[in-house]
């Protein structure tokens, strides 16, 4: 069944992609001195990003499940490596760690359905590089305890945010506290565009 992003699709949604249309711009490159091109990748990239208060957004042609995965390569999680995940988690989530070559160590969930912060200390050895929080079902993860942990261990703390679009955590969206925060924009999620995602950082 799709998600409520397929359900809000409305007439300034429609209004939107025709004008992408009437444009005839339809990659997210053109000349920025014709007023017809658009930007709007760049703008939502902008905009996304802003909402993260971060200072980069990287719209994808992929969804969540490619952004996780390029979110690994980009910190360097490779053969041998461990990324520490919940147990409770859409499959895209350790698929990524599996793409990457490295190794998931899943840790337990609190009544939050999101990473339990003592599990997730108990789990880091030498070879953990990164924990992976995914914000189930809208609901943000304990990031706060979640960036201590792997700001004193050296690791990255990635933030799966594809169920949580449009969620925040101290006043800001939820993929800002993290080094890297992946969104995905398929039918199935909060919001959509028929498929690809995001990528927001700071780095």
């Amino acid at each position: 069944m799709p998600g409520p992003g397929v359900e809000l699709i409305g007439e300034e949604e429609i209004a939107e992609v025709l004008e992408v249309l009437n444009s005839r711009y339809l990659s997210r490159y053109g000349p920025s001195d014709d007023p017809a091109f658009g930007a709007k990748c760049r703008r939502v990239e902008q905009e996304v990003a802003a909402m993260a208060g971060v200072r980069y957004g990287l719209g994808l042609s992929g969804g969540g499940s490619s952004g996780l995965w390029l979110a690994l390569l980009a910190l360097g999680v490779g053969p041998g490596d461990e990324v520490i995940v919940p147990g409770f988690t859409f499959v895209a989530t350790i698929s990524a760690i599996v793409y990457a070559r490295a190794v998931p160590v899943l840790a337990e969930v609190d009544r939050t359905f999101n990473l339990d912060p003592v599990d997730v200390e108990a789990r880091i050895t030498p070879r953990t590089r990164a924990i992976i929080a995914v914000h189930m079902l809208g609901a943000p993860a304990r990031l706060t305890e979640l960036k201590a942990i792997a700001d004193r261990h050296g690791i990255a703390l990635v933030e799966d945010c594809a169920q949580a679009f449009g969620a925040s955590f101290g006043g800001r969206g939820v993929g800002g506290t993290g080094t890297i925060g992946v969104y995905s924009f398929n039918e199935y999620k909060t919001i959509t565009c028929g498929d690809g995602g995001m990528i927001v950082t700071d780095d």
